[in-house]
């Protein structure tokens, strides 16, 4: 009897093992109905599926994330973001939604240069987030400014081999 609830307890568990990391089980981020424009002079990575935020903090999402692509660079934008005038005070993290895993904080967060045609130095901030495993996982970035002020961005994606 003992060896069989043991059995059974296996089975539940490694049914579970399997059916965690579908991606139909994803919530990933879809585009807005009301697309999120940048600025004039910003333009959107081609790669990526849609730019997602505001004003204050925006990415390019790319909602089939390959590992280890670009290093897991992500560029964050923001019209508060200065080249060389603030500091990138940028936080971001990645949490695993289908299965149990730790935190993904980014590894380094630092200031990209400034893009051309863009008024007042206005520039981005560069994060590396190395995401270990594919599955699905929801990204959050918070960036302030200053001290009153915060934007917060999340969205989830699904990240493939």
């Amino acid at each position: 009897m003992r060896s069989s609830s043991v059995l059974v307890l296996a089975l539940t568990f490694a049914a579970c093992a399997f059916a965690a990391g579908r991606e139909t089980d994803c919530p990933i981020t879809q585009a807005p109905a009301q697309p999120f424009a940048p600025p004039k002079g910003y333009h959107p990575d081609p790669g990526a599926d849609f730019a997602l935020g505001t004003l204050g903090l925006w990415a390019n999402v790319y909602t089939h994330w390959k590992l280890n692509l670009n290093q897991d660079k992500i560029p964050f934008f923001s019209e508060d973001f200065i080249f060389g005038k603030n500091e990138p005070r940028l936080v971001v993290v990645a949490r695993r939604l289908d299965s149990p895993a730790p935190l993904v904080w980014a590894d380094f967060v630092t200031e990209g240069d400034p893009i051309p045609k863009i008024p007042n130095n206005h520039g981005f901030m560069i994060t590396s987030l190395p995401i270990p495993t594919v599955g699905c996982w929801e990204i959050t970035a918070r960036y302030s400014p200053s001290l009153n002020k915060n934007h917060t961005l999340t969205y989830t994606v699904w990240v493939i081999q």
